[in-house]
């Protein structure tokens, strides 16, 4: 299997080991499912007033991948960014394979 390294930082919003396993476990998933080596992927995880966002920025099979999604729920916004991710992995993938 692959190693996916996950990093999670915190901003303005203590860490609580659940939120921290469920994004590591949501990301780990997703990019699992669709990545051919081992990868790091860097998260940050914070608070702005209402907003909950989730940040990710990954390097995988040399393209980066960048996501953000927001909304009034942390982990509703670690669902919108895994969907993200997997749609931007997907595309990178298909486009990696057109060209083979």
């Amino acid at each position: 299997t692959k190693v996916v390294h996950v990093n999670i930082a915190f901003l303005n919003l203590d860490a609580t080991d659940a939120i921290k396993q469920y994004a590591t476990d949501k990301v780990t998933h997703c990019v699992r499912k669709l990545a051919h080596q081992d990868t790091e992927a860097h998260i940050v995880l914070k608070v702005e007033k209402t907003r909950q966002i989730a940040e990710l920025s990954m390097h995988l099979s040399g393209a980066d991948f960048i996501v953000k999604e927001e909304s009034e729920d942390l982990y509703a916004s670690i669902d919108m960014l895994t969907d993200s991710l997997s749609q931007q992995l997907r595309k990178h993938k298909e486009k990696v394979t057109r060209h083979h």
